[in-house]
């Protein structure tokens, strides 16, 4: 994307941009570069004509053919060209051979599909665009706080991408948000908890790093957290095996070669995130991981009534604690401790247990 804006900066300026994203924000500034470009302010009354509802091809042409009035270029903006039926477009199809040199096409499709002729030709031409998210999120966002006038610390990027995810829109709208919380000092990790981050969400992000970090104390902190804020135990066990299914998946598709670009539609992550469960990965090997789904089945049996326990240890877990797991409670300990207990228990010896897997 900062290639094509580059290009539209410089005013190599393409007569036909189509343009899909899964990012409404990238969409409108490279609409946005590109209007700039063509049509200044004072001649957009004249020259910049908006397609709305359901377009065709004909009108569309009908447009792009208008010669600008007392300016050099106009620009056509189409809403959704996905929503242009099929048999609507051969107009278009037709224009694409010949485009009109003093109009700038811009449209959005919702959808698009190759195989069909239209979308098919516009790629083949070079008028097809996909905007995709950046790999490295982090770079965006700090990129994105310095055109905003935002300081934030380098904790406070983590944070807010561990909060908000990929979603450059919400990201750059957090980061204003966060602009006028905190003045004029630089924001902190605390001012995004306080601001944005949800609590359960903070703490399974803990959970799920400090495990394939292999950080037991940070671990434990985090179930504590979780417990203390009286979230499903049940819930966090489902968090823990999807996180475990994820790195033996990592497993893989690095031992199948697949594409490293692949890696994360497949794994259901952002791209962002294929890096850090490589990384975690590593630490867990397939037969380890293997170990682990089934302690954390016995886990999820335990919290919904089992008897069978993943340690013999009735005590709370600390630091300190040796890690065994050859033994069970039975029905009657398990109720001798109480709800909100049991499942405290359950869940610090299952994470003992697992991080004590780790290679």
């Amino acid at each position: 994307m900062d290639e094509l804006l580059a290009e539209i900066t410089a005013g190599r300026l393409e007569p036909i941009y189509v343009l899909h994203s899964e990012h409404p924000i990238l969409l409108e500034r490279v609409i946005a570069a590109i209007r700039d470009a063509v049509v200044p302010p004072a001649a957009r009354g004249f020259n910049y004509d908006v397609v709305e509802g359901k377009p065709t091809g004909a009108r569309i042409v009908a447009l792009a053919q208008t010669l600008p009035m007392m300016a050099q270029r106009r620009m056509i903006y189409v809403r959704d060209l996905s929503a242009m039926a099929a048999d609507e477009a051969e107009p278009l199809l037709a224009y694409l051979a010949r485009p009109n040199p003093s109009t700038v096409v811009v449209a959005v499709a919702a959808k698009i599909d190759k195989r069909i002729k239209l979308y098919g030709t516009l790629a083949r031409k070079g008028y097809l665009h996909v905007l995709e998210a950046p790999r490295q999120i982090a770079p965006w966002l700090r990129a994105e706080a310095k055109q905003q006038g935002v300081q934030l610390e380098p904790a406070a990027v983590t944070r807010l991408i561990d909060a908000v995810g990929d979603d450059l829109s919400r990201l750059a709208l957090t980061v204003g948000q966060l602009g006028l919380y905190a003045g004029p000092r630089p924001v902190t990790s605390d001012d995004v908890d306080e601001l944005v981050a949800d609590t359960r969400e903070r703490t399974v992000f803990e959970l799920t790093d400090a495990i394939g970090a292999v950080d037991r104390v940070r671990a434990l902190a985090a179930v504590g957290a979780l417990c203390d804020q009286r979230e499903s135990a049940v819930g966090v066990v489902v968090m823990l095996a999807r996180h475990v299914r994820q790195m033996t998946l990592v497993h893989g598709l690095r031992d199948t070669g697949a594409p490293r670009g692949s890696w994360g539609s497949m794994l259901g992550v952002p791209p962002f995130v294929v890096d850090k469960l490589l990384a975690q990965a590593r630490h867990y090997s397939p037969a380890a991981l293997a170990t682990a789904t089934r302690r954390l089945a016995n886990a999820d049996r335990a919290l919904k009534g089992d008897i069978t326990l993943i340690s013999t240890q009735a005590t709370p877990v600390t630091p300190e604690t040796p890690v065994t797991s050859d033994g069970s409670f039975t029905g009657p300990q398990i109720k001798a401790l109480g709800r909100d207990l049991a499942e405290r228990v359950v869940l610090e010896h299952l994470i003992t247990d697992i991080i004590g897997l780790a290679a």
